[in-house]
């Protein structure tokens, strides 16, 4: 019987032992853990694949991200220089508005804006304007020009000299 406990205790360790436990009830080795070479390689060329086409696309995306800004800046600026021509036709009308229109038309405001004067018929129609070559009209068009859009106002003397000032 000691015999037997002793050789027991001499098979623990020994069944313990890495080569053994390599081996299955049926004989199959285990495969070892970790990757082989071959999977290594198919997973570096997957991924490169990958990477490739996410550089395409998101070169595109990135070379047009500031379209965006110069879209919003342009604008930005042609509101700015809309709000000056506005607050300068308030402050000649509030001094001589027979003399505003005039005065806003022959201001050079630079290339990108344009001025009309404009005549409107009776019918009241949209279409039916007649644009004048001088200021024989009470309506001036002011039209600013910024990348990708136009923004523009109309001016009138629709004040009378008595009229009160308008505060701005």
């Amino acid at each position: 019987m000691r015999l037997l406990l002793k050789i027991k205790t001499l098979l623990i360790p020994w069944e313990r032992h890495p080569a053994v436990k390599a081996f299955c009830f049926s004989g199959i080795i285990k495969r070892p853990e970790g990757f082989t070479l071959v999977e290594v390689i198919v997973t570096i060329i997957a991924a490169s694949i990958l990477g490739a086409i996410f550089l395409n696309y998101m070169g595109t995306a990135m070379s047009q991200s500031t379209r965006a800004i110069e879209y919003v800046s342009g604008e930005a600026s042609a509101e700015g220089l809309l709000e000056r021509i506005t607050t300068e036709f308030v402050y000649e009308m509030n001094r001589n508005p027979a003399t505003a229109l005039g005065t806003i038309a022959g201001r050079d405001y630079g290339s990108r804006v344009t001025k009309q004067y404009l005549n409107f018929v009776v019918s009241g129609t949209e279409g039916n304007q007649v644009v004048l070559s001088s200021g024989t009209s009470n309506t001036l068009k002011v039209t600013v020009s910024s990348s990708g859009s136009n923004l523009s106002t109309l001016l009138t003397n629709s004040r009378l000299s008595g009229s009160p000032k308008v505060a701005f």
